[in-house]
């Protein structure tokens, strides 16, 4: 405004003062090397957000149909399956927490974190270490997001969680030659020889039921199995004991063996709840479950028999030694074995004892 009057003086400040912010939000779109046009520097100017803001839900989906694409290549169908169950446990507490669907990125924050930790072992019902998987899953889209320049801080830098030892059961080898010639009917002498397989090979449920005749090699006169885990795509090489090739021969032109195959399918829920009643029928006050043959493998057959670790590792289709751990026990067997030695070059060793004074 021209001329000296306050009024004419007070918008002309007014206007200088918006000058000097219009160019200082001017430098600053500049120096963020992006391009921007004077939207951006009015809504700068004015307090409003330059883009809409990235929503958990968008890094979630874009995930997840990348998982998608790689089923049966990098990932198994169960990973997916998993992330869908993560996506729907943090969808319930959004809506507990916040009564909304989704959630800005810029709003994840440790509290968020511990909240939502606290959420599944109390609301959500999940054990220790099944709310540290399904954390993991939201701690890989956080990474993700911030790969893409989503999200600026890390909420997840603070947060430690630790798992807790969980010690599934096993069959001894008393119990694993009871269970190879107990009697049962059809239908559970099935699972049984199937969870016998198991207890032979180390190999999954999934692995086992999947076996082809091309999985098969001979080298040198062995037979081996070798096959790809359903679960990872990791390599698995198993020369085949004498058991575990008694049950292929016997099931190679079974019923009940779909063609192809090596071995008869049944579904892993339906193998579980047969399973306790082979327990019941054994005696046993053991939880078993098909899982519960790889234990066996890895601690009564392999371990206890003197079998490096780093070999069962192999054999079980691990890449991490931490991994075969949680297999492995040392059982009474094994320290007996291994104490022998020791006790033989104590044995016999004199102490001279000094009497208690009067």
């Amino acid at each position: 405004m021209s001329g000296t009057r306050a009024e004419a003086r007070s918008v002309n400040a007014w206007l200088d003062t918006l000058y000097a912010r219009a160019h200082e939000c001017r430098q600053q779109l500049y120096a963020a090397n992006k391009s921007f046009t004077p939207i951006h520097i009015r809504k700068m100017m004015q307090g409003e957000e330059l883009e809409p803001p990235r929503m958990l839900s968008e890094v979630w989906n874009y995930h997840f149909n990348y998982i998608v694409g790689l089923v049966g290549k990098d990932y198994a169908k169960a990973t997916l399956q998993k992330y869908q169950g993560a996506y729907k446990a943090l969808k319930k507490f959004l809506k507990l927490k916040f009564q909304a669907e989704d959630l800005r990125l810029d709003a994840l924050d440790h509290q968020f974190i511990k909240e939502y930790e606290f959420y599944l072992k109390t609301d959500h019902g999940v054990q220790n270490n099944t709310a540290i998987q399904i954390i993991k899953k939201l701690r890989t889209i956080v990474r993700i997001a911030m790969d893409f320049g989503w999200l600026l801080r890390d909420p997840f830098i603070a947060h430690r969680m630790k798992s807790t030892e969980v010690h599934r059961d096993y069959l001894t080898g008393e119990e694993l030659a009871r269970l190879a010639t107990k009697r049962f009917s059809k239908k559970l002498n099935i699972v049984r020889d199937l969870f016998l397989f198991s207890c032979y090979t180390g190999l999954s449920y999934a692995d086992t039921v999947k076996l082809e005749a091309t999985d098969l090699v001979t080298e040198n006169g062995e037979t081996w199995i070798q096959t790809w885990r359903v679960k990872n795509n990791n390599r698995v090489r198993v020369p085949l004991l004498a058991p575990a090739k008694e049950l292929l021969k016997y099931y190679e032109n079974h019923p009940r063996t779909p063609e192809g195959k090596l071995l008869p399918s049944i579904s892993n829920q339906k193998a579980n709840a047969y399973l306790k009643d082979i327990v019941k029928g054994l005696g046993l006050n053991k939880r078993l479950t098909y899982h519960c043959a790889r234990h066996t493998f890895a601690t009564t057959v392999t371990l206890t028999n003197g079998v490096p670790i780093e070999t069962v590792g192999q054999m079980l289709g691990h890449k991490d030694i931490k991994s075969t751990q949680h297999y492995a026990r040392v059982t009474d067997t094994k320290v007996r074995i291994d104490m022998q030695p020791i006790k033989k070059r104590y044995q016999g060793q004199v102490l001279v004892l000094t009497p208690e004074p009067e």
